[in-house]
C-alpha cells in the first residue's frame, strides 16, 4: 500500500537524496550537453526540500511504501509580475517515482494531491518544465490535462565539434 502524505521535517531525507539524484540523472541524459549533475551535493539536495517544508507556499508530498520514499512532488505557489493577468500561478518544481515503482499510479497520486493543494490555495494555472524528448513524461501530463503553454529555444555561441 502507498500512502501519500506531506513531507515533514523529522523525515530521513536519504531516500529523497536518492530519488532526487536520479531524477536529475534522468533529466542530464535529456540534455547532455546543457546539464552536469555531477557537482550535485547532498546538501543542495536537503536546502530544496527544506524550503518546501518551511514554506507556507510550497509543499513537498511523499509517496511512502514499507517505510521508504519511492516518489515526490514538489511545487510553490509564486507571485507574477504586474503584466500577467494571473497574479499567483503554482509550479511543479520535480516529480519523481523510483524506477520499481513506477506505472502503478504513485504519479497519478501525488499530482491529484499537488493540484488539491493548489486548489486549496485558490490558484487556477500551474505550470512545470519537462524536457521536448520526454515523451512518456509530456504523455502524462497530457493525460492529466495540461497543455503546452510556451517552448523554450536554447541557442549555442560559439559551437565547434568538442561541445
Amino acid at each position: 500500500m502507498i500512502d501519500i502524505r506531506t513531507l515533514q521535517k523529522d523525515d530521513d531525507l536519504h531516500d529523497l537524496i536518492v530519488l532526487s539524484k536520479e531524477f536529475f540523472q534522468e533529466y542530464e541524459a535529456y540534455h547532455e550537453k546543457f546539464f552536469h549533475i555531477d557537482d550535485l551535493r547532498d546538501s543542495d539536495i536537503v536546502e530544496f526540500f527544506s524550503r518546501s517544508i518551511e514554506s507556507d507556499d510550497g509543499v513537498t508530498f511523499v509517496a511512502i511504501t514499507e517505510g521508504r520514499i519511492v516518489g515526490y512532488i514538489t511545487l510553490f505557489v509564486r507571485s507574477q509580475p504586474s503584466l500577467y493577468r494571473v497574479k499567483r500561478v503554482g509550479a511543479i518544481s520535480g516529480l519523481m517515482i523510483h524506477k520499481s515503482y513506477r506505472r502503478r499510479g504513485i504519479a497519478s497520486q501525488l499530482f491529484d494531491r499537488a493540484v488539491a493543494f493548489l486548489q486549496d490555495k485558490g490558484i487556477k494555472y500551474f505550470t512545470l518544465y519537462t524536457a521536448t524528448t520526454n515523451q512518456a513524461a509530456i504523455r502524462f501530463y497530457e493525460q492529466h490535462g495540461m497543455a503546452p503553454l510556451q517552448t523554450v529555444m536554447l541557442g549555442q555561441i560559439g559551437r565547434n565539434e568538442n561541445d
